[in-house]
């Protein structure tokens, strides 16, 4: 989350202090220098960069072809029900992420270094402002990638869509290709897909009365793409799936 630059350097010290005395400086720094808000200068609005604790920081002009490798941190309780950045309020319980300089709705993959488990998230905030970490992840985007326990894990971040200056909710329509009520499962099913190369593939997991992993293929924009990937799976000798609609974030691009 961006600072609230108001208290920023007196906090700092503190911050500082702490360190000192073996207390952790990101979760202080992380939790209290949080705001209910997007800062002046932030990409939520229109401009390509902004300044958090002394250090100015460029937006991208364009995410494409951007990978990198790094630490991830995640954010949960003290930021629930606060604006982000991009003016969007921060849920939790849903994934998305924070990074310093992709533009904001930016897609990326996210994978674990040490256990190959991977998510597709959005970016819609700022942070981390640590040095070494590269992505803030949501309590939930932590919760599927395995890292709530571990705090901070090493990953690599790639994008997976291109420019983006807008976003809107649709319904895309995925297949499911299984269900798990373990994750593991879903995972190594996910990897034995993609021995069969197969790809655009990710695990949502879905809290109700149970928890369930389902194995998901997509979106697909059109039915072109989706009678493509069908006939790949019969291809495949893969005859059990089921065609759902399932919001996504569809970018409106440049003309």
């Amino acid at each position: 989350m961006i600072p609230n630059f108001d208290r920023a350097a007196g906090l700092l010290a503190l911050a500082l202090a702490l360190a000192g005395s073996g207390c952790s400086v990101y979760n202080y720094v992380a939790e209290t220098f949080s705001d209910s808000g997007p800062a002046s200068g932030s990409r939520g609005g229109s401009s390509s960069s902004y300044v958090v604790l002394g250090v100015r920081y460029h937006v991208m002009d364009s995410a494409e072809g951007y990978v990198e490798r790094g630490l991830a941190s995640w954010y949960g309780s003290k930021f629930h029900g606060r604006k982000t950045s991009s003016g969007e309020v921060f849920d939790m319980h849903q994934v998305s992420a924070a990074h310093k300089t992709l533009p904001l709705s930016t897609w990326v993959e996210v994978t674990h270094l040490d256990t190959g488990r991977s998510i597709t998230v959005r970016v819609n905030d700022r942070g981390p402002f640590v040095k070494g970490r590269i992505i803030d992840l949501s309590y939930q985007a932590a919760l599927a990638l395995g890292t709530t326990s571990e705090g901070v894990a090493p990953v690599e971040v790639r994008t997976i869509r291109g420019p983006e200056t807008a976003t809107r909710t649709v319904e895309h329509r995925f297949l499911q290709l299984g269900a798990f009520a373990i994750r593991s499962n879903a995972e190594a099913f996910v990897q034995k897909l993609r021995r069969q190369g197969l790809a655009r593939l990710s695990v949502r997991t879905r809290q109700r009365n149970m928890t369930l992993h389902r194995v998901l293929q997509g979106p697909f924009e059109d039915n072109a793409e989706f009678n493509q990937a069908v006939s790949r799976l019969e291809t495949l000798g893969i005859t059990e799936y089921t065609p759902v609609n399932l919001p996504h974030w569809k970018p409106i691009r440049k003309k």
